[in-house]
Formats: C-alpha cells, sequence, structure tokens
C-alpha cells in the first residue's frame, strides 16, 4: 500500500481520522476536503504523537499547532 504523509493542522485529527466534524465549520470541512481529493489521497491511516507550531503546513499558509498525518494513496 503506497502512502503519503502530509503536515496540517492537529485540531483536524478528528475528522481526519474518525469523521467527527465537530468544531469544525463548514468552510473549513470544504477546504479541508477539497485539498485531500486534489491530493488525491484516501483514509487517513495515523498522526504523530508530536506536534509543532508552524507558521505554514502543507495545506495553507495558517499558523496554527501542527502534526505529520499519514494517508493511504487512493
Amino acid at each position: 500500500m503506497e502512502t503519503i504523509q502530509l503536515d496540517l493542522p492537529s485540531f483536524f485529527a478528528g475528522y481526519l481520522i474518525n469523521g467527527d466534524s465537530s468544531g469544525l465549520n463548514e468552510q473549513e470541512i470544504q477546504e479541508i476536503d477539497s485539498f485531500l481529493e486534489k491530493e488525491g489521497v484516501g483514509h487517513c491511516m495515523s498522526m504523530s504523537d508530536e506536534t509543532w507550531f508552524s507558521w505554514r503546513n502543507d495545506m495553507n499558509t495558517v499558523g496554527n499547532d501542527v502534526a505529520t498525518f499519514t494517508f493511504a494513496v487512493s
């Protein structure tokens, strides 16, 4: 199975791993879904244990705590 790792805001974890969108607004959900579709990734398989602050991530240039997420490539 081919995988890809992306550094994304850590507060996306509930949505990416469990499909739990509580705490996210519709615009954020659409932005996440559009980005993942554009990247051609499938199911989020895991998230790194470590988080850190970054002024950018693989999705945008908004400063947040980020983590590395591993996705199956669809």
